[in-house]
Parts: structure tokens; sequence; C-alpha cells
């Protein structure tokens, strides 16, 4: 009963808008009364409390009046079906920026749209400035990892968040955890890092999980960047230091392979040789310049 009375008065709350001149105020008063009826007895109350919340039909129609006055009728119109679509977070998420906004959420992977638009609902100010400065790829960012996003963005920018985009969310938290690290790069080390991270995301960041330092030693990162696809590999393809250590692990499984186990761990310490001879040169170089 309460949650029909509530219904009844949002609809009748429309009548007096409907009954003013403009497409707003029409499209509006249509819309609170679809929303407040849609789905279940259980669902309409839902969304007739979060109408409420939001603001009712005035705060509704004023959403459509900003996209009108941004995009025209059309626009206006867009952001009603949106609405109609995904419900009341829609026109939460949509407040402030409509155009901008609502381009972003179309060029989304249909089956991450409702998460996007949560997202945008959930941290409005700062998703939408990060959308306007970044772009709809930083909409896909944070409907695929929600939290992460503006993090990422105010951080490491465009290449984090397009870095984020492909990583799995444990992952998008690995390099969140590390981004002041990656942050304080120079622009060129920044930029081959993350593009380590994006070729190899598991054994690169399971290597910075396991030496964080290195990230500020300056010349040493970009060691190991010059050493990367040597040490660590590249793609599908396994570094020495995987590979030695697979063999490693292997002979020592028999006492007899003694004598291999040393070789193996013998091109260990190649490895470490070459990674440091790798670093004096680039430390050289950088003392040159």
């Amino acid at each position: 009963m309460k949650a029909l009375l509530l219904s009844l008065s949002l609809i009748l709350s429309a009548l007096p808008l409907a009954a003013q001149s403009g497409a707003a105020a029409r499209v509006a008063s249509e819309l609170v009364e679809s929303l407040a009826k849609r789905g279940s007895s259980q669902a309409a109350a839902k969304s007739s409390a979060e109408l409420a919340q939001l603001g009712g039909t005035k705060a509704v129609q004023e959403i459509l009046e900003a996209a009108q006055r941004e995009g025209g009728d059309a626009l206006m119109r867009r952001i009603a079906a949106t609405a109609e679509q995904h419900g009341v977070v829609a026109l939460s998420a949509l407040r402030g920026a409509p155009g901008t906004v609502i381009r972003a959420v179309d060029q989304l992977p249909q089956d991450l749209a409702a998460n996007g638009l949560r997202a945008l609902a959930s941290e409005p100010a700062a998703v939408s400035r990060m959308v306007s400065e970044f772009g709809p790829a930083a909409l896909e960012t944070a409907a695929r990892h929600p939290g992460l996003a503006p993090s990422l963005a105010s951080r490491l920018g465009t290449e984090g968040l397009d870095v984020a985009r492909s990583l799995s969310t444990d992952q998008a938290i690995l390099l969140s955890r590390h981004a002041d690290s990656l942050a304080s790069l120079p622009a060129a080390e920044r930029s081959a890092f993350l593009s380590f991270i994006r070729s190899s995301p598991a054994r690169s960041l399971a290597w910075i999980e396991k030496h964080p330092r290195l990230l500020l030693a300056g010349s040493g990162t970009a060691a190991v960047i010059a050493a990367r696809k040597e040490i660590f590999g590249d793609g599908e393809q396994r570094g020495f230091l995987e590979r030695s250590g697979a063999a490693l692990y292997s002979t020592f499984q028999q006492p007899a392979n003694l004598v291999a186990g040393g070789l193996a761990a013998a091109v260990l310490a190649w490895a470490s040789i070459h990674l440091w001879g790798t670093w004096r040169h680039v430390r050289k170089r950088s003392a040159q310049r």
C-alpha cells in the first residue's frame, strides 16, 4: 500500500508539469509514469523510491531540459530512452554533462552499458570529469573495474586507462597499487613499462609485486625495460628467467641430475649478469647525455 501511494503521488505530481508547454515536461511526465509502474510490484516500489530520492518529476524534467539545451530534442529523447531501458540510475548518471556522457555510454560494449551508468551514478563528478578529459575509453575502464578508473586516470592518464581496459580486475588492482611508482618514472620509461604490462600482464605485474623498489631505481628500470624480451620473454615465448627456473625445478626433482642443475643455475647467473651489464650500459649512456 505504501509503495502504491508513493507511485500515485509521483504520477500526480507530474500532471501539472505535463500541462505546461514544452517537450521536456511531457517526456518527463511520461517517463516518471513508466518508471513508477515498471516490472513487479517490488521493482516498481524500488523505482518509485529512487525517483523520489532523485527529486521526483521536477528533477527528471530539469535533467531533460539540460539535455535539450545541449543537444536539442534528439539528445533529450535519447536520454529518456536510456532511462527507460536502464532505470533511474541512468538519470542519476547523466546529470551534469548529458551529451558527453551519453556518447561515451553509446560507445561501450552493450554488456557494459549498465556498469558504466552505475559507475557514473556512484562517482558522478569524478567519472564525468574523467570521461570529459580522456574520452569513452575511460568509461569502459570504469565499467570493467568499479572504483579504480578515477585513481588510475589521475596518476597514469590515458595510457594507464587504456592498459587497464585489457586487464582482469585483479590485475587492474595490482596496477593501481603501483601506479604512484609508475607515475614517478620519466615519460619514456613509463610508456615502455605500460606497454610491457599490456603485452605480458601476468608476468610483468607479478615481477613488479616482487620487486617494487626497482621501479624507483632510476636507470635500473631502464635496464629492465631494455632487456625485458630476453629476460622475461614476450607474449607466449618464455624468457631466460622463466625457462631456467622451470629447468632448475625439474632438475632437482631427481638427485641424479645435480650436474644439470648446476648448469641451470649457471644460466640463471648469466641472466643476472646480463641484466647488470644492461643496467651499467644504460646508466653510462644516461650520464653521457
